[in-house]
């Protein structure tokens, strides 16, 4: 590749070089050769997706600001991958734009609508807008039942919660602590709810339950706790 390089680069080789930067994690690197093969040529056959790596990696390079008109050029341009979705809804919430990020995330859910990432990061931000109507419909579907992550049973209850649905919101979390009994978070609100429903002597036993789980998992080799 060095040898290609001596002489005037093309942009296939410029393209060659990004990708193998972006491989070896080298993202800044891997932004400048995208960045110089679309100042070589804007208009090269496979723009659009040079534009997302472009975009991808300046992201990852940590220039979020730089990245996001990339990211959303890429997507005018045509390019449809559910990795710019999740990327691009990323950038956007860490900048707050929620909005603009529910819209992404949404889009990264037609790809697969089992992403949890998607479904993670689009509950949270529904409930801080408290639109607990909307994270019900997003998160109690009957196929996302065995699959939802400790973050999306512990919203999903906590709309229920906050809407007077203190039984739907108690099913959510036993469901969820069935499927991640690991979940310390997930145990904390089910004793919670519980003893909002007068049932003190049960969320006893689940924190119970949940401690000594907790202690069980610290105490495995390579959890300790350090000083």
């Amino acid at each position: 590749m060095k040898a290609t390089l001596k002489d005037k680069p093309t942009v296939a080789m410029l393209n060659d070089l990004g990708v193998w930067f972006a491989d070896h994690e080298q993202y800044a690197c891997a932004a400048d050769a995208f960045g110089s093969s679309l100042q070589t040529d804007a208009a090269q056959p496979d723009l659009p997706r040079v534009v997302f790596e472009f975009g991808a990696s300046l992201y990852l390079s940590g220039d979020t600001k730089e990245a996001i008109p990339s990211l959303q050029e890429a997507e005018k341009l045509g390019y449809r991958d559910g990795k710019i979705a999740v990327i691009l809804a990323t950038a956007l919430d860490s900048t707050h734009a929620t909005g603009e990020a529910e819209a992404e995330w949404r889009k990264a859910l037609e790809f697969d609508p089992e992403n949890t990432a998607a479904l993670d990061a689009l509950s949270n931000d529904l409930l801080a807008e408290v639109d607990f109507k909307g994270v019900i419909e997003l998160l109690d579907r009957p196929r996302l039942v065995a699959l939802r992550s400790p973050q999306q049973a512990i919203n999903l209850a906590t709309a229920y919660a906050k809407t007077g649905k203190l039984e739907e919101s108690r099913r959510v979390l036993e469901n969820g602590l069935n499927t991640n009994p690991d979940s310390y978070e997930v145990a904390q609100q089910l004793a919670g709810v519980l003893t909002q429903l007068d049932r003190k002597d049960e969320a006893a036993i689940v924190l119970q339950l949940a401690q000594a789980r907790r202690q069980e998992t610290l105490r495995k080799p390579g959890n300790e706790q350090r000083p």
